[in-house]
C-alpha cells in the first residue's frame, strides 16, 4: 500500500496512542501502517479481545481503540458494550472506539450506534477515509447514557454475522 500525504498531514495523529484489535495479522499491519504514516506515537496490536484487555491500563489509556467486529468468542460490538456499560475496569466508559467491519448490515450498525461508537469503518479501508474517522473519534467524546442503557442494547443476535 502506498500512502501519499502532505508533510503537515503526517503529524495529524502525533502523540496519540492506539490499540488495534483484529484476528487477521494482515489487517492489523494495514491499520498500523496508516496510523504510523500519520504520526501516531504508539500503536499496539492485539489478535483478540482477551489480548486487548491485557494491554489496557486505566492509568495509561489508549487515545483510541480500533477493533474488528468479526472476532470470537467476543466480537467488537460486545467489547464496546462492555466498555460503555462499565463492565471492564481496564477500559474507560468514554473510550474512543472505532469499529472495523466487512459488514454493512443494519443490525450491526444500529447496535454500534446505540452503543455510541466513535466511528464505524467498513473494510476494505481507504487511508484517507480511515484517518478522517480516527480524527472524528479523537475529537468527539460521547455524551454517555447510564450503564444499564448500554446493557439493554441487543448484541447476542449479531453472532450470526461471525
Amino acid at each position: 500500500m502506498t500512502l501519499d500525504s502532505k508533510p503537515r498531514d503526517r503529524q495529524m495523529l502525533a502523540g496519540k496512542r492506539f490499540l488495534v484489535v483484529d484476528d487477521h495479522p494482515y489487517m492489523i499491519d494495514v491499520i498500523v501502517e496508516i496510523l504510523r504514516h500519520y504520526g501516531a506515537a504508539d500503536v499496539e496490536r492485539a489478535d483478540g479481545v482477551q489480548t486487548a484487555l491485557a494491554r489496557c491500563n486505566p492509568k495509561d489509556p489508549f487515545d483510541c481503540i480500533i477493533c474488528d467486529f468479526n472476532m470470537k468468542p467476543i466480537n467488537g460490538v460486545q467489547l464496546l458494550q462492555a466498555a460503555r456499560a462499565g463492565k471492564r475496569p481496564e477500559l474507560a466508559r468514554e473510550q474512543a472506539f472505532i469499529l472495523l467491519t466487512g459488514h454493512g448490515d443494519m443490525d450491526v450498525v444500529k447496535a454500534a450506534k446505540a452503543l455510541d461508537v466513535s466511528a464505524y469503518v467498513v473494510k476494505p479501508v481507504a487511508a484517507d477515509t480511515f484517518v478522517k474517522a480516527v480524527t472524528r473519534a479523537l475529537e468527539a467524546r460521547p455524551a454517555l447514557k447510564l450503564p444499564a442503557d448500554y446493557e439493554r442494547v441487543p448484541t447476542g443476535d449479531l453472532k450470526r454475522f461471525q
